[in-house]
């Protein structure tokens, strides 16, 4: 896997924010997401400070197509499938990127940059809950019951903005260090318009076994 992602120490220039890479924290079918770095500026009464902080990154990166030279993502012969995807995916990271919720993960902004696109968002650093509840043997009934809620309203919220997430799992979802649920992962993601037809998403069928509907 290590030889399709950006190293330790490459820089991104985002709309807004540098970021350097500092270690990839999962690959999947249609990305790589990766925990970087970048400064702030932090404004207060009496002036201002400059703080570095984590953040998440996710690149676009259909696995099964895509290469990479130096730090450019290449592809071959199914090049308009990429182009395509692509697309799809600075749109829905668009998308994601007005969304404002608790439970949501917040995304900073959304850039192209080494012919692919990327957005970045806050690292959520307390682990999945497939992690967790494996740890514990399962959960009590109260905190499954307080995560279903935290993540259905996530998922009302979603549905409000005409938008579907179609890869709702334990895996997807990070607890803060307070252990409050954050849906994350919208790379399956799709919006619809008024008539509940698709506006724009990756392949429905690309949903993990055992969670994604057969149909």
């Amino acid at each position: 896997m290590e030889s399709n992602t950006l190293q330790s120490g490459t820089t991104l220039q985002g709309k807004s924010y540098t970021y350097t890479i500092r270690k990839v924290l999962g690959q999947g079918t249609f990305g790589i997401t990766y925990l970087a770095t970048t400064k702030v500026k932090v404004a207060g009464a009496l002036g201002s400070l400059e703080t570095t902080m984590q953040v998440a990154i996710k690149e676009f990166f259909m696995r099964d197509i895509n290469g990479r030279e130096e730090n450019t993502v290449t592809t071959g012969s199914q090049g308009g499938v990429y182009a395509n995807y692509k697309k799809k995916f600075a749109r829905e990271a668009e998308n994601l990127s007005k969304l404002d919720h608790p439970h949501i993960v917040k995304v900073l902004e959304y850039f192209e940059a080494n012919n692919t696109v990327y957005y970045a968002m806050e690292y959520v650093e307390g682990g999945n809950l497939d992690a967790y509840i494996t740890q514990h043997n399962g959960l009590p009934e109260a905190e499954c019951v307080k995560y279903a809620r935290q993540i259905g309203s996530a998922l009302s919220y979603m549905h409000a903005h005409k938008m579907l997430h179609l890869d709702l799992k334990p895996g997807n979802i990070m607890l803060r260090p307070n252990k409050d649920a954050v849906l994350i992962d919208f790379g399956l993601s799709k919006q619809y318009n008024e008539n509940g037809e698709p506006e724009s998403s990756t392949s429905v069928g690309s949903g993990t076994p055992g969670y994604a509907p057969l149909e």
